[in-house]
């Protein structure tokens, strides 16, 4: 790895696994923040050069098995934004370096400057000289152009020549001469096809120039961006609520601003108009959307308003996609990232607007370590860059919109849809009344098919919405009670229809449904409920000719499959759509007129303090879908529960009156946002070791202004066989973070911590 007069020093690394920083020797000066490939037992780990180790073991320690990075690749800022996030949601910062870095994009150690090779200084262990060109080059990366290039020519990506200064051999042919002298007036580096093509030769022609080491050829991976189509740039004129609200964010210092409007409302017009103004004074624009759904419709505005300045990220990208426009981020080449939750983290410089479109949405809290909250961690990175962040929602979080009501937020409003568009009327359906009717359980209440015929004869869309996937929602034996549950965690099974499966949502597990009970033997096995699944089938008999779509986890597997499915909706291939919350919010779909709601209230039955702002949300969300373009909208909702807030405020689309009387709820019980949480889980083969585990933690606990409660058994105690107990404490930010401080966890112990919690399952 090093040459031998290189000296060796214990350094810290933290690894991207569950185990503590471990100590390994390494080149003295080697830079904090570099990725270096270490030996853990008998298998290499990515880790996470983290400076000398002040107390060495005295065990016999191992060597580093390569240095990665020259220098740290990631900018500054984002580093600072790492360290926050490590020591605020108690995780290592290499834990959190994949989510902006691929582990497979490495640097090129060939790469050089002035004639220098990057190697060179590596093996005579200057690392000041690398630490110092790397200041520079996060300053102009255009002073190492192949610093991400790929000497492998096996992968995808376009080749570029490059002259390697070898002497002109003696004679060379006119083909080859015509070569060398377009790489040369090109400045020495060009792209294989327009090489070839201004030289008018072959192939074979630069393969004899390389074997003979007058030319070198390079993969590219800075220009694998995702090929993209451009629509139409729709840029629109601005109403008098818009304008206002561009004009009330000042772009020159950091400060957060709520964003509150209705649904269709025009807020991703503000959005864009505020991108212009960033991206003409040289910034770039950071925008956060909360599912790849949304990405798609939103790409292709983008492209159209700044064609070739996007980039993208997220979980459906392949991996030259990913390495692509990350490399793209670091050399500059893009001004305007878009992305789910880990695009946070992504290695963009010079950020002059950070957006979070829906900002309420879930869907930005890892259920998994590292558990960030992208929205919390935009607002950080916002604050270090010195630039504002717009938070985006027609039913912001009760966290935001308390914190707008109290001044520490700006907040602007949206309050009318654009001229030729309209909210929807919406109508309510009490379930109760129509089962006393029909004496029978209804799934479609006769309002809501008679809306569904007249707007299949109008030739305009459908949608329905039901907030569980599958076809039943359980399987019971009617003569002894017994539920067929799953044998790995503590829930019922699913059944599937069209796979015949009865499947497990937590942990995958699956069967095949049995013919009689397997306690009583009795053949009296029923299902009970029912899901998208059964709704499809349902209304293929009653519209036998329309084209129904169903959209929910198991119809998007595949990759591109939800976005095709969407494309599908929006350009009127479907009547109507059937799926779960992925169809709820975001999307635009012109010729939609009526949403049903089959059951509204279903949300209401989760144990958490969230339920009722959850349901609200979400069918203001998904009534919004109605009535976007020039066609009114109308949406019925259906429920058990027609006097409950949530229904009643999101039947009249009163965001204000729900928060108004969900707030006081909140402040009485000590909940968020008048107080914040942090939940400790712990997993452990049978219930007493997870409870033992928290009982000691518990009493180790020396930080005042805390309530503590548990442990207690999770909501749901067992998931894959390992049994689940938590302990939630409830105190002021400062408080938590002090006990993660004094009380630091080990990764690869029985407990781990998740602040700010929202999934308390």
């Amino acid at each position: 790895m090093t040459a031998d007069s290189v000296k060796l020093v214990p350094t810290r690394v933290q690894l991207n696994r569950p185990l503590p920083p471990l100590t390994y020797l390494a080149p003295e000066g080697l830079p904090v923040g570099v990725r270096v490939r270490v030996k853990v037992r008998n298998s290499l780990a990515l880790g996470l050069a983290m400076g000398p180790d002040p107390n060495p073991p005295a065990a016999k320690l191992r060597p580093l098995e390569l240095v990665l990075d020259p220098f740290p690749l990631l900018p500054p800022k984002l580093l600072e934004l790492q360290a926050f996030a490590a020591r605020y949601y108690g995780c290592l910062e290499a834990h959190l370096l994949p989510l902006s870095l691929p582990q497979a994009l490495l640097p090129n150690w060939e790469a050089d400057e002035e004639g220098q090779p990057l190697s060179f200084h590596r093996d005579r262990g200057r690392w000041d000289v690398l630490q110092a060109l790397g200041e520079a080059w996060h300053r102009d990366p255009s002073i190492l152009p192949t610093l991400l290039h790929r000497s492998a020519l096996r992968r995808g990506g376009p080749t570029e020549v490059r002259l390697t200064g070898a002497p002109h051999p003696p004679r060379v042919t006119p083909a080859q001469a015509r070569l060398l002298l377009a790489l040369e007036e090109a400045g020495g580096t060009l792209m294989e096809a327009d090489l070839l093509e201004a030289a008018g030769v072959g192939t074979s022609v630069l393969a004899t120039l390389e074997k003979r080491g007058q030319v070198q050829r390079l993969k590219r991976v800075d220009l694998l961006a995702q090929r993209r189509e451009a629509g139409t740039d729709r840029t629109v004129l601005l109403h008098d609520e818009q304008r206002v609200a561009l004009d009330s964010v000042p772009l020159d210092a950091f400060a957060v601003h709520l964003l509150q409007g209705v649904t269709g409302s025009g807020k991703t017009e503000v959005y864009l108009a505020l991108a212009d103004r960033v991206l003409a004074v040289g910034k770039r624009v950071l925008w956060l959307v909360p599912e790849i759904g949304l990405t798609t419709s939103l790409l292709e505005r983008l492209e159209a308003r700044f064609p070739g300045r996007v980039a993208v990220g997220h979980a459906g990208l392949n991996a030259g996609e990913k390495h692509g426009d990350v490399a793209r981020l670091l050399f500059n080449g893009a001004d305007l990232f878009v992305g789910v939750r880990n695009a946070v983290m992504a290695p963009l410089r010079d950020i002059g607007l950070v957006v979070v479109d829906e900002e309420q949405e879930g869907s930005y809290k890892s259920e998994e370590h590292p558990r960030i909250h992208a929205r919390d961690l935009a607002i950080k990175r916002a604050q270090l860059e010195g630039c504002p962040i717009v938070l985006g929602s027609a039913t912001p979080s009760l966290e935001s919109w308390h914190a707008a009501q109290t001044g520490r937020y700006r907040l602007a409003r949206l309050k009318e849809r654009p001229a030729g568009s309209t909210l929807p009327a919406v109508e309510l359906v009490d379930l109760r009344e129509a089962y006393r009717v029909a004496r029978r359980k209804v799934v479609f209440a006769p309002v809501l098919l008679k809306a569904l015929a007249e707007t299949l004869a109008k030739g305009e869309q459908s949608l329905l919405l039901l907030n569980r996937r599958g076809y039943e929602n359980f399987w019971m034996c009617r003569a002894c009670g017994k539920t067929l549950g799953c044998p790995h965690c503590a829930i019922s099974l699913t059944y599937h229809r069209g796979d015949y499966r009865l499947r497990c949502h937590l942990c995958g597990h699956e069967t095949v449904p049995p013919e009689a009970c397997p306690d009583c033997g009795a053949d009296h096995l029923r299902g009970v409920g029912e899901g998208t699944e059964q709704v499809e089938e349902m209304l293929r008999q009653l519209h036998p000719t329309a084209r129904i779509l169903r959209l929910d986890r198991d119809t998007t597997r595949r990759r591109g499959s939800l976005e095709a499915g969407l494309l599908a909706a929006e350009s009127g291939e479907v009547d109507i759509l059937v799926g779960t919350q992925m169809l709820a919010k975001g999307h635009t779909f012109p010729r939609l007129t009526l949403v049903g709601v089959i059951n509204a209230d279903q949300g209401l039955k989760v144990a958490d303090f969230r339920a009722a702002e959850r349901t609200f949300q979400l069918l203001t969300q998904v009534a919004g879908r109605a009535g976007r373009a020039a066609l009114p909208g109308r949406v019925i909702l259906q429920t058990y529960s027609p006097d409950h807030p949530a229904i009643t405020f999101a039947l009249a689309q009163d965001f204000e009156g729900f928060a108004a009387s969900e707030l006081p709820f909140r402040e009485g019980l000590g909940y968020p946002p008048f107080t914040a949480l942090s939940l400790y889980r712990a997993e452990a083969d049978t219930p007493a070791e997870a409870r033992g585990a928290l009982e000691a933690f518990r009493q180790r606990l020396t930080v005042p202004n805390l309530r503590v409660l548990g442990p207690l058994e999770a909501p749901v105690p067992r998931v894959k066989d390992r049994w689940r107990m938590h302990l939630l404490l409830k105190g002021p930010r400062a408080a938590l973070s002090e006990v993660l401080a004094r009380h630091p966890l080990e990764p690869s112990g029985s407990i781990q911590v998740d602040r700010d919690p929202l999934n308390f399952g």
